[in-house]
């Protein structure tokens, strides 16, 4: 399940922007293509996943705003870079905002609120060992 959905997009990003994001060009507006846009989130969950665990158990069952935040902001980016539309300025620098973010989370300087547990399962100790620099799957 991914820390955002379709909706948290729209609200944050606007409709507008969601359809152009998803809609090809020289097609009409329509409909938000919301299988493209779940599978931005889910790929955003899936790469939040790769920094958390090295503290958090995953999935994070109660998901802090900050989170929804920053799984929207990388499923943005993505949706630009993969779609139809350049990311432009303030996409580029949300996307890099929320990785500096999930950074700080990985490397403990970024403690996140709420009932969560710490990671402790037989994987825990290869997550940890690892230097932050490659906490994430990209980062």
């Amino acid at each position: 399940m991914a820390y955002a959905t379709v909706q948290d997009m729209m609200t944050r990003f606007s409709e507008q922007e969601i359809l152009e994001v998803t809609t090809p060009p020289g097609e009409s507006y329509g409909q938000i293509d919301q299988v493209k846009v779940q599978a931005a989130l889910d790929d955003a969950t899936d790469e939040m996943d790769g920094y958390l665990r090295r503290r958090y158990q995953t999935p994070v069952p109660v998901v802090p705003s900050k989170m929804v935040s920053v799984c929207c902001a990388l499923a943005r980016f993505n949706l630009c870079e993969s779609g139809y539309v350049i990311a432009g300025e303030k996409v580029t620098d949300a996307h890099k905002g929320a990785l500096a973010w999930l950074r700080g989370v990985s490397a403990g300087t970024i403690v996140l609120e709420g009932e969560l547990q710490p990671n402790t399962s037989e994987s825990w100790a290869d997550y940890q060992s690892r230097p932050p620099g490659l906490g994430g799957v990209f980062g």
